[in-house]
C-alpha cells in the first residue's frame, strides 16, 4: 500500500503508523486495555453516561441531567458493593479449589468472566512438549481445535505464562493457564495474578494506599481521604433532610452544638500552646504592586454619551430656592 500510493514521505501516514499500538489490535497485547478497542471507547462512554441531551438542551437542563446521572452512578455502585459483599455467585455446580478462591476475591461481574474461562479450560486439551527441572512447557489446544498456545509453568514458584498474553491484556488468567493449573491441582490463584482493580476490596485498598502515600509525603495530607469520605456522608444527609422541617431543625441544632464543642477544643489547644511557649506568627499578604495602564475607573456608556452631547457626568449642587430670578415671560 505504501508503494502503490507513494506514501513514503506522507507526514500524516507516518504519524498514524507511529501510533499503531493504539489502533492495531494485533499490537494491543503488550499493555493493559481490558480488551477494549479504541473504536469502542466512545460508545462505552456514551453508554455509561447515558445523557438524554440534545442540541436544544440549555445549561440548566444539562446540569439536572448531570446530577441525575451521578446519582444513578452512586446508587448502582452502592448496590454492586452490597451484592458483592453479601451475594454468593451461582455456578450450577459445587465450587472448590480455584473457583472457590475466585468467588471470594473477584467481583460478581469478573467472576462470571472467570467462570467462562474456567469452563473453556476444562474443555481444552493439553500435552507436555518440554520439561526442565521445575519448569514444564505445555501446548494447550482450544476446545474446537482451531488454535494452540504454549504455556510455561514453574511448579516451585507457582508462576505461569502464556503466549496469548491474555493476562497482560485483561488482567485475568486465560483458559490456557487455567487448564495447566487445573491439571497440576493448584487450589489457589497466586497473588501475582490478581489485579486489585477486579477485587471486591478495590475501593478500600485504594483509600488505604492513598492515605499511606499522603502520610509519607505530608503530615497534613493524611486527612484528605477522611475529608472526602465525611463530606459525601454529610452531603447525603442534607439531601435526605431538605424536605423535612424536623430533620432540618435537628441538623441545625447538631451543627451548632458540634461547632461549640470544636471551638472549645480549639481554645484548649491555644491555651496549651501558649503555656508551652509556642506561638504562631501571622503571615500577611505581600505588598501589591501597581500595574501599568489605566489607574482610574473606565467610564460607562451613559457617561460617555453625556460628554458627547456637551453634558457632564458629575452631579451639580442645586441652587437655593429664590436665589435666581425667573424669566419675565413665565409671569
Amino acid at each position: 500500500m505504501i508503494t502503490k500510493y507513494e506514501l513514503e514521505n506522507n507526514g500524516w501516514f507516518n504519524r498514524l503508523y507511529g501510533l499503531k499500538q493504539k489502533w492495531c489490535t494485533a499490537l494491543s497485547k503488550g499493555f493493559f486495555s481490558a480488551r477494549i478497542r479504541s473504536s469502542q471507547r466512545s460508545e462505552s462512554t456514551n453508554h455509561a453516561i447515558g445523557f438524554n441531551a440534545s442540541l436544544t438542551t440549555n445549561l440548566t437542563e444539562f446540569y439536572g441531567i448531570y446530577k441525575n446521572t451521578v446519582k444513578r452512578w452512586r446508587r448502582t455502585e452502592q448496590q454492586d458493593e452490597f451484592n458483592c459483599s453479601r451475594a454468593v455467585p451461582d455456578t450450577g455446580f459445587e465450587m472448590a479449589g480455584i473457583m472457590r478462591h475466585a468467588s471470594e476475591v473477584y467481583t460478581l461481574t469478573l467472576f462470571k468472566e472467570f467462570q467462562k474461562e474456567f469452563m473453556k479450560g476444562i474443555s481444552a486439551s493439553s500435552k507436555i512438549v518440554g520439561d526442565h527441572d521445575t519448569t514444564t512447557i505445555y501446548m494447550v489446544t482450544s476446545p474446537r481445535g482451531e488454535s494452540s498456545n504454549e504455556v510455561i509453568f514453574d511448579s516451585s514458584m507457582k508462576l505461569i505464562t502464556c503466549d496469548c498474553l491474555g493476562f497482560e491484556e485483561f488482567g485475568m488468567l486465560c483458559y490456557h493457564s487455567l487448564r495447566v493449573l487445573l491439571i497440576n491441582s493448584v487450589q489457589k490463584i497466586s497473588d501475582a495474578y490478581i489485579k486489585n482493580r477486579w477485587t471486591k476490596t478495590a475501593k478500600s485498598e485504594v483509600w488505604d494506599k492513598f492515605g499511606r502515600v499522603l502520610s509519607i509525603t505530608s503530615q497534613a495530607g493524611k486527612s484528605i481521604p477522611w475529608r472526602h469520605n465525611i463530606t459525601r456522608k454529610f452531603y447525603n444527609l442534607v439531601l435526605r433532610s431538605e424536605d423535612n422541617e424536623d430533620a432540618i431543625k435537628i441538623i441545625e441544632e447538631s451543627l451548632q452544638r458540634d461547632s461549640l464543642a470544636i471551638d472549645s477544643l480549639s481554645c484548649t489547644e491555644s491555651v496549651r500552646m501558649l503555656s508551652s511557649g509556642k506561638s504562631s506568627s501571622n503571615i500577611l499578604d505581600p505588598a501589591r504592586s501597581r500595574t501599568k495602564g489605566r489607574g482610574k475607573r473606565a467610564k460607562g456608556h451613559f457617561e460617555v454619551s453625556k460628554k458627547k452631547r456637551g453634558g457632564t457626568s458629575t452631579s451639580v449642587q442645586a441652587n437655593e430656592f429664590g436665589s435666581k430670578t425667573p424669566k419675565p415671560h413665565l409671569f
